[in-house]
């Protein structure tokens, strides 16, 4: 019983849909691809993840309790083209923790946790929804000096072309989520309905329970997102390995990535649009989503006289 409360209400609390998202085909060549997103990007830099705040936008009419952002903190170790204002780089992404314990997940944008290294390419100008150069796009793992696109896919090549291809890193797709208060774990319904059965089982009282989860249940949990193959299923393991349609090279190391990246950043040119820097501390609206009116579309159909379609009707009788 020791540690079934605190396991219990994690899982709970952390419960929430899968999610697989891909911008695109996840194995990708396209000739001028690493040109695109550094000709698009004002500062790109390799940094590590030193922080995660998670922050609501303000109330809409739309969006009553705000849309959760994620406010992620880079330690920047090397940067790669435009200037850093700083040693450190906030960025702030839509998609996060929603502070009760749920999450809310936006298909085109990534998620992070502390201690993550990754290659970004940051736009300039205003805030936008994402600051990322085609959001998830615009970022790239590195794991043990391996480069990887946002979904864990590798980056096998840059030279006549950005590919993307091979086996991926599906254990790559993490993201860290902050333990709810117990006060906000009692306003959902399951959760209260769990502690009530916990109550009777064990003979604690609420108090008590509250300060078991609070010295117990961990500050942060590390949650997987996105597609988690169980190597155990038999659907998986009886039929014989398919072989390798196409076959790709090692993932890259991060110098040949760099190397890559400085190439076309001297042929575009120096970035002229700063970057915006954002606060976590300092309140923040988005705009509510639109919604495109759809409109049936007329069909004219063409007029015929009697005679024709006398025709028409002699003819099928005739088939």
């Amino acid at each position: 019983m020791k540690r079934t409360m605190v396991a219990a209400l994690t899982c709970l609390a952390l419960t929430t849909s899968s999610f697989t998202a891909w911008a695109h085909s996840p194995n990708d060549t396209v000739e001028h691809r690493l040109k695109s997103l550094v000709g698009e990007s004002s500062l790109i830099v390799y940094g590590r993840v030193t922080s995660i705040v998670y922050k609501n936008s303000e109330p809409t009419k739309e969006q009553p309790k705000g849309i959760p952002h994620t406010f992620v903190t880079y330690q920047i170790m090397e940067t790669l083209r435009g200037k850093t204002p700083d040693e450190r780089l906030t960025l702030r992404i839509p998609g996060g923790s929603d502070g009760q314990g749920g999450m809310y997940l936006v298909t085109s944008a990534p998620a992070f946790a502390r201690g993550q290294t990754d290659v970004l390419f940051v736009k300039g100008g205003k805030e936008t929804d994402c600051p990322l150069v085609e959001c998830v796009e615009g970022r790239f793992r590195v794991h043990e000096n391996q480069v990887f696109n946002a979904w864990g896919v590798p980056v096998v090549d840059v030279r006549k072309a950005l590919r993307i291809g091979g086996k991926p890193r599906f254990d790559l797709n993490v993201m860290e989520v902050p333990r709810p208060s117990f006060d906000t774990l009692l306003q959902r319904p399951e959760i209260r309905k769990q502690l009530d059965m916990l109550q009777r089982r064990s003979s604690q009282s609420l108090k008590e329970l509250r300060a078991r989860y609070e010295q117990e249940a961990p500050k942060y949990s590390v949650v997987k997102y996105g597609v988690q193959m169980d190597p155990a299923r038999k659907d998986l393991t009886e039929n014989a390995e398919a072989s390798a349609m196409t076959t790709y090279d090692a993932p890259l190391s991060l110098d040949r990535f760099i190397e890559g990246i400085r190439e076309w950043s001297e042929r575009v040119g120096t970035p002229r649009i700063p970057i915006a820097m954002v606060n976590p501390k300092e309140r923040f609206t988005v705009p509510d989503p639109r919604l495109m009116p759809l409109e049936a579309e007329r069909v004219v159909s063409p007029k015929i006289s009697n005679e024709e379609r006398y025709d028409i009707r002699a003819k099928e009788e005739q088939e």
